[in-house]
């Protein structure tokens, strides 16, 4: 009787060891897909404009402030978002060495998407995009 606890207690305690070390061997996965609540888009220029296209998700629509501010300028465009806001498309007077923020203001977040314009007196213009976002 004695040998065959023996034998119980060896089984039992390779069977513990080895869900211990397999479960030290498995690593963890996180993965989360998060997806920015407001969207904004270079189109392209149309004459002396520049045109945007501004998508936000409907869930944040309805508790939303929307602005765009010049670093230069200032405030050009502020607005609380209706809750049935999909996508507008904005036009906004091209400058010389311009940076335009697109903010979205939820709650204490903040979503800012930048785009720094360079209007050369070649006609050429470029826009390049930068996201931020603070929670």
């Amino acid at each position: 009787m004695t040998t065959l606890k023996n034998i119980a207690v060896a089984v039992a305690s390779i069977v513990i060891f080895s869900n211990i070390t397999n479960a030290q061997a498995v690593k963890a996965n996180y993965s989360v897909n998060y997806e920015e609540p407001m969207a904004v888009k270079y189109i392209g220029g149309d004459g002396d404009y520049l045109t945007f296209e501004v998508s936000v998700k409907p869930s944040v629509s309805g508790n939303a402030v929307f602005q765009i501010e010049d670093r230069n300028e200032g405030e050009l465009y502020a607005t609380k978002l209706a809750p049935n806001f999909k996508v507008k498309t904005i036009k906004i007077e091209k400058r010389k060495d311009q940076v335009l923020d697109f903010k979205l203001v939820v709650g204490r977040a903040t979503y800012t998407k930048s785009f720094s314009v360079n209007a050369n007196k070649v006609e050429t213009t470029t826009v390049s995009e930068s996201d931020n976002t603070i929670l």
